[in-house]
């Protein structure tokens, strides 16, 4: 009988690496969300003592005052709240982030320089096509990934529901949402990738950043928005939630918002990057190079803008960010250099001076304004994402209501509280080639953040905003706009201005959006 010797299969560790983090992490996703932690010994229908909660999680202790008050269901809810808050290292985050950055000095601050600072409005036309097509190609062959983030709730707008899920009263896309718009420049993207030169259909992966609180009601509304528009959900669309974190008081105590629940919120935006670091692996799998990091809140986001992708990969950014010009007195952050380094400069560190200060040209030195809106390459998010990824923590003063010791709830007229996030851009020092995409204010930027009282950044300069892009996009189309109302294209329609060539030379009244059939298939109405 002849025999056989089976070599032993050498395997180089260093190709699995990648899938360690993602493995890991889904092992410890699966033990903090297991009902039986931190005991896993006790039936799932057994409510934790006090003993048995405090035997893990000590510094839960002043969080447990009311804890024999509260019904079964509560203390469950309590109890499962704090396994996940991690709130032994959250009081060192809070001593931690005592120490902020030291100042800058204004011989440390300059802008960033013209050869890595380019101005879309200066751009020949040539340019911009050569740009927009290198941008789409990237498209075509699945390599973009879109990312929102949208973790944050309305609570500012007087609405229960996650930001991007509230109906804006436009109807200009299915869903009526700003998650709803951004599908359907989705959609419409792959389309026209799809229609260049008779390609296949570029597929754009759509990651959506929720929090505890956001996630369930945006994973509904998301799923109806896939489905509406034919993509995968399961092999195109990515949720994942970020952290939340306790919030302190001015002393860095943790505070009951309720008998049974702490006060806790999303870790800021920069939380994307030890939320989405177990997602890398596959999405690299799936071919993705490049990601368009965007906030749910801004109507007038260019999603997977091609532009801005095509820009980066032409000048090999492994970092880029979009910028408008400052207003005067606008306190949003500078892009700048700090001792050589890219980072988000804010306007009190910018100091008066250096903020008013301006060039020949009479612009602000200082005023490539932030609107949270990057480019990242899947190499750069390799080096800084991991699930122990820990930026800086930043504090925020706010108004806090919360439970005091006679179990009253106390809702102070000044703030008393700190909250801490995260900043995105506070990587954008680790970039070893960055650059500037700077846009029209009027054109890309216009987020929802107040509720409608306040006038600015709320859903009616939101809607007005939108309006007037859409006019422009006609105008520069040729058509002769005098509806007197407000004017919306289907999202559908147009990405940046494209397709509207049939309405060169007509009317666009209010009349004609109607009842004109040859025109009011591109309009709400």
């Amino acid at each position: 009988m002849a025999s056989f010797v089976i070599s032993p299969i050498k395997i180089d560790i260093s190709l699995l690496r990648p899938y360690f983090s993602l493995i890991s992490c889904a092992i410890l996703q699966n033990f903090l969300l297991n009902p039986h932690f931190p005991n896993s010994r006790m039936p799932t229908s057994t409510i934790p003592t006090k003993q048995q909660i405090l035997s893990s999680n000590k510094e839960a202790e002043p969080l447990l005052s009311f804890f024999d008050d509260l019904s079964d269901e509560e203390k469950m809810k309590l109890w499962k709240q704090l396994s996940t808050l991690n709130l032994s290292d959250a009081r060192q985050w809070f001593i931690d982030s005592e120490e902020q950055r030291a100042p800058a000095s204004a011989e440390d601050l300059k802008p960033i320089p013209h050869s890595h600072h380019f101005n879309q409005s200066e751009m020949h036309q040539a340019v911009l096509d050569e740009l927009w097509n290198k941008g789409m190609d990237a498209i075509a062959r699945g390599e973009v990934c879109a990312i929102v983030l949208a973790g944050g709730q309305a609570t500012r707008l007087g609405s229960s529901q996650p930001k991007g899920t509230i109906p804006l009263g436009i109807n200009a896309a299915y869903g009526d949402s700003l998650l709803g718009i951004q599908a359907a420049k989705i959609a419409l993207l792959q389309a026209l990738a799809g229609e260049r030169d008779h390609q296949d259909p570029g597929k754009i992966h759509w990651a959506v950043m929720t929090s505890p609180g956001t996630e369930e009601a945006t994973r509904e509304h998301v799923q109806k928005l896939a489905h509406h528009h034919g993509f995968d959900f399961n092999e195109q669309i990515t949720i994942f939630s970020q952290d939340e974190i306790a919030a302190y008081d001015e002393n860095g105590d943790f505070l009951l918002g309720s008998k049974g629940s702490v006060v806790a919120a999303p870790n800021g935006n920069g939380g994307l990057y030890s939320a989405i670091s177990a997602h890398l692996p596959r999405l690299r799998a799936k071919g993705i190079k490049y990601f368009h990091v965007y906030c749910v809140d801004n109507i007038l986001c260019k999603v997977a803008d091609p532009h801005f992708i095509g820009f980066a990969i032409a000048n090999e950014a492994d970092v880029a960010t979009k910028c408008v010009p400052k207003q005067k007195g606008e306190l949003v952050g500078s892009v700048c250099l700090d001792k050589g380094k890219p980072r988000v400069v804010e306007y009190s560190e910018l100091g008066e001076k250096l903020a008013q200060q301006k060039t020949s040209d009479g612009k602000f030195l200082f005023g490539a304004g932030s609107i949270a809106n990057h480019f990242f390459t899947m190499d750069f998010m390799d080096r800084v994402c991991s699930p122990s990824s820990r930026l800086p923590y930043h504090r925020a003063h706010k108004k806090i209501s919360y439970v005091d010791k006679n179990g009253e709830i106390v809702k102070p007229e000044k703030p008393n509280g700190i909250k801490l996030e995260q900043f995105i851009f506070d990587v954008f020092e680790l970039s070893e080639r960055f650059f500037i995409w700077e846009v029209a204010r009027n054109e890309e930027f216009s987020p929802l953040k107040n509720h409608q009282s306040v006038g600015t950044d709320c859903l009616s300069t939101c809607q007005r905003d939108l309006s007037n892009v859409n006019k422009m996009w006609l105008e520069r189309a040729g058509a002769n706009v005098t509806a007197s109302k407000q004017v919306y294209l289907l999202s559908l329609v147009s990405f940046n201005g494209e397709n509207l060539q049939e309405l060169r030379h007509r009317e666009i009244s209010d009349e004609a959006i109607e009842s004109d059939h040859t025109i009011n298939k591109f309009f709400v109405h």
